[in-house]
């Protein structure tokens, strides 16, 4: 299926809403910062009153991002010189006597171009998705787009595009982009936002997980798959087939053979906290024998009864959450399911050595982009990697560009005194962790110009005592701060 009859007519409209400044900036400065969620909401009456000029602008926010009728002269106005007839046979818009209707939405995106995403409306409250839905962009997609590792050239596969979203942020930096959806609607819309936004290098196939895709391998594989854990198979967008948490696991298994050496895979992913199991170990094992380095930031772990309610609440018509709830629930019991993780995966593809795996509960926000410092980890992870043991004495370390040091002092019979130090990332990953004097006086000192003995001989000079002592005690330390990035190699 196609919405439009081809990339001219989607440049004619492209165009047309260009011409009216339908862009981000302008739909926030118009309707405010929390439109889209006043739209999912179905609060719209604030949102029609700021677009009661009736400019070629109000229009277009009413039609593609309001989602509320326009009268027939007005619409064909601000969409001039693509016909209103032509947009209503590919079933972007309906004409109903004097009024025209956007079937779908059109939404400017906050990135770094001036894209525009096609997807489906989200239904009024209390009125059930269609099985096809094909959903906006969401927090979650704009999460894996902020955290994904961007290398320059790379062959890039989008797994379940949906609106394309994914794919769009990768066609700046990719050579080509395949993106693909199990659902032919949403291969239709994110065919139209390429077209909306003059992207030639995007494929969009029809097809399961890796099916379009045969024996092609990349350099980045994207997923945002339909990760939720329940016993549903009601939406496409949301539902997977295969039990509890096997999509996800079935991902991190196949997709290796579609990586190039030291390519990339990363995907949202949920998994199971099982009664009496370690969720580390039983998620650690998904890795085995895949060839890949696997870095799992967890994010959270939430509830099952609380799962099951944010989902149906947004979901489900208000008759249905009941019975729905009930069922999640039992489902949950019989697989013993105590609490669902959510988070994100990254794996690279090794060209030889022993794989390594971490798990790292990483709660606190991230500042994006963080796909550099994500990327950045695998690579200090090699540096490790060569400079094992008493090595990394020998190597030259500085003091990341994002890292500070944050000190909380209390009063005391002689003054104030230091109660507590961290260190504190203020991009990326933004990990923190308490540090004693000692080795905040030996991290200071890292400044890339000398070998790290130096710093620790200075430093056990300094303390009167013996250097190898300090080099026991701090090698350690200092190994882990390398691998989260407070610390890096001087060169590189």
């Amino acid at each position: 299926m196609r919405f439009l009859d081809g990339p001219e007519t989607a440049g004619r409209l492209r165009a047309c809403l260009d011409g009216a400044g339908f862009d981000f900036g302008a739909m926030a400065e118009r309707l405010g910062p929390n439109a889209v969620a006043q739209v999912a909401a179905g609060e719209l009456a604030p949102l029609v009153r700021a677009t009661r000029t009736g400019d070629a602008l109000d229009s277009l926010l009413r039609l593609f991002v309001i989602g509320v009728p326009v009268p027939l002269g007005p619409a064909r106005r601000a969409l001039a010189p693509v016909p209103v007839e032509a947009l209503a046979a590919g079933g972007v818009v309906a004409i109903d006597g004097d009024a025209v209707e956007a079937r779908i939405t059109v939404r400017p995106l906050d990135a770094p171009a001036d894209w525009v995403v096609a997807h489906d409306r989200t239904p009024r409250p209390g009125v059930a998705f269609a099985a096809d839905h094909v959903i906006g962009v969401s927090s979650s997609s704009l999460a894996l787009a902020g955290a994904t590792v961007r290398l320059p050239g790379v062959s890039t596969l989008d797994i379940g595009t949906g609106c394309g979203v994914q794919a769009l942020f990768a066609s700046p930096h990719s050579r080509r982009v395949v993106a693909a959806d199990l659902n032919p609607r949403a291969a239709a819309l994110a065919t139209l936002t390429m077209e909306l936004n003059g992207v030639d290098n995007v494929d969009v196939r029809t097809g399961d997980m890796l099916d379009p895709v045969a024996a092609e391998t990349f350099g980045l594989v994207v997923a945002n798959p339909p990760f939720v854990i329940s016993p549903s198979e009601r939406y496409l967008f949301r539902d997977a087939p295969a039990p509890i948490d096997e999509l996800c696991r079935t991902l991190v298994r196949s997709v290796p053979a579609h990586l190039v050496g030291g390519g990339h895979f990363q995907c949202l992913a949920s998994w199971a906290h099982v009664t009496s199991e370690d969720w580390r170990e039983r998620l650690a094992g998904w890795f085995a024998g895949t060839g890949c380095d696997a870095l799992v930031l967890a994010r959270e772990a939430l509830d099952p009864a609380a799962h099951a309610a944010g989902w149906l609440r947004q979901t489900e018509a208000p008759d249905r959450w009941e019975p729905e709830y009930d069922r999640w629930m039992g489902y949950y019991e019989r697989h013993r399911i105590e609490a669902i993780g959510l988070g994100l995966i990254t794996m690279r593809r090794r060209a030889g050595g022993e794989a390594w795996v971490r798990v790292e509960e990483a709660a606190q926000d991230f500042a994006m982009p963080c796909g550099d410092h994500i990327g950045a980890a695998f690579e200090l992870a090699d540096f490790l990697a060569a400079h094992e043991g008493d090595a990394l004495a020998a190597a030259r370390l500085r003091v990341a560009p994002d890292v500070v040091l944050d000190e909380r002092a209390q009063p005391g019979d002689t003054g104030w005194s230091v109660a507590d130090r961290r260190l504190r990332q203020t991009a990326g990953l933004c990990r923190e962790g308490a540090l004693d004097g000692a080795v905040a006086a030996i991290v200071a000192a890292c400044d890339g110009s000398r070998p790290l003995a130096a710093v620790l001989g200075e430093a056990a000079r300094s303390a009167g005592v013996d250097t190898g002592a300090v080099a026991r005690a701090a090698l350690p330390v200092i190994r882990r701060l390398v691998e989260c990035g407070f610390l890096l190699p001087a060169e590189g």
